[in-house]
């Protein structure tokens, strides 16, 4: 059976650089009645003050989705992607057998607000991939949009 998850009963974690809200068990924030769902694993809405981000840090066989709402985050991974993704990007990180990323704020003034998302594979082991789209608000805009699917459907 479903069971409704309101925002606002989310675990909230504030690193000060960092106000993360956790739909799942993550970090320092555990609630074992919110442990992921099926393969979805974490749902987190970051708010990333400027001047501040994620140093390098690895990953292996997850799937990791980025999608901005509003600021601008910029990406480097150890297997030669650099980039800047705004509001409406979404990016995908395939770490398969493994890779090193990190994440930044590069503003001055406003904070980047995004949402992570991981994912476990359908297989592991795969060969580490990165892809980023962008979907513009007209796209979106009063109905449902398929951002992220590992078949299109």
């Amino acid at each position: 059976m479903l069971q409704i998850h309101k925002s606002a009963d989310r675990g909230c974690v504030n690193h000060g650089w960092l106000q993360s809200n956790h739909s799942f068990s993550f970090g320092h924030y555990y609630n074992p009645e919110q442990m992921g769902f099926g393969p979805l694993l974490l749902i987190n809405e970051d708010r990333m003050q400027p001047g501040q981000g994620f140093g390098a840090h690895g990953y292996k066989d997850m799937e990791i989705i980025s999608y901005v709402l509003d600021g601008a985050l910029e990406h480097k991974d150890s297997i030669g992607h650099g980039s800047g993704l705004r509001y409406g990007d979404v990016q995908r990180i395939s770490a398969g057998t493994g890779m090193r990323h990190s994440e930044f704020n590069h503003s001055s003034e406003n904070p980047v607000h995004f949402l992570q998302i991981w994912l476990e594979p359908s297989e592991t082991g795969g060969r580490p991939a990165y892809e980023e789209k962008h979907f513009d608000l007209e796209s979106k805009l009063g109905k449902l949009r398929l951002i992220v699917s590992p078949d299109g459907r």
